[in-house]
């Protein structure tokens, strides 16, 4: 599958399933990573289309034929009215997601990629767009789509192509 077929797929997915989920907007709140949800939801959205979707493998987060993908919850310290104000490394966050992009381009799969939901925050964003020229700039193509979860706490899901 090419990289903007299954951007259409996880989207159109995921996202409706994060807005509508009582939960996330409690994590959101709090500003507390789901990663873990976000893996096990991925992998059953995955699997109505796709064969083979195995978790961990590798020491990847989902791989299914020739992809691998790797998943994180990125939580931010940017304030909102809905969010309680805490203070959340953003830049080590951010040093997650490019170790991933760089494990991802030593491995032997045919696609790789980058899956991240950032939170609380607006693609807009001065700060935020400074963190996400360093990851762009190791991604051969990457796709974005915001939200709000359940309680209207701002969110922006990106799937980046490595």
């Amino acid at each position: 599958m090419d990289f903007l077929p299954l951007s259409n797929i996880i989207f159109s997915k995921i996202i409706p399933c994060i807005q509508s989920h009582e939960g996330l907007s409690i994590f959101a709140g709090e500003r507390a990573k789901f990663e873990g949800w976000f893996k096990v939801e991925l992998c059953s959205i995955l699997s109505e289309t796709v064969d083979d979707v195995i978790p961990e493998k590798d020491l990847i987060d989902i791989t299914f034929e020739d992809w691998a993908i790797e998943l994180k919850t990125t939580n931010t310290n940017y304030r909102f009215p809905e969010v309680k104000n805490k203070t959340r490394p953003i830049t080590d966050n951010v040093n997650g997601i490019l170790e991933d992009i760089r494990n991802l381009q030593d491995t032997n799969y045919s696609n790789k990629g980058v899956l991240f939901v950032v939170f609380p925050a607006l693609h807009i964003d001065k700060n935020w767009q400074t963190h996400l020229e360093k990851i762009s700039k190791n991604l051969q193509d990457i796709k974005f789509k915001e939200f709000k979860f359940k309680n209207n706490v701002p969110g922006i899901l990106y799937f980046g192509l490595i």
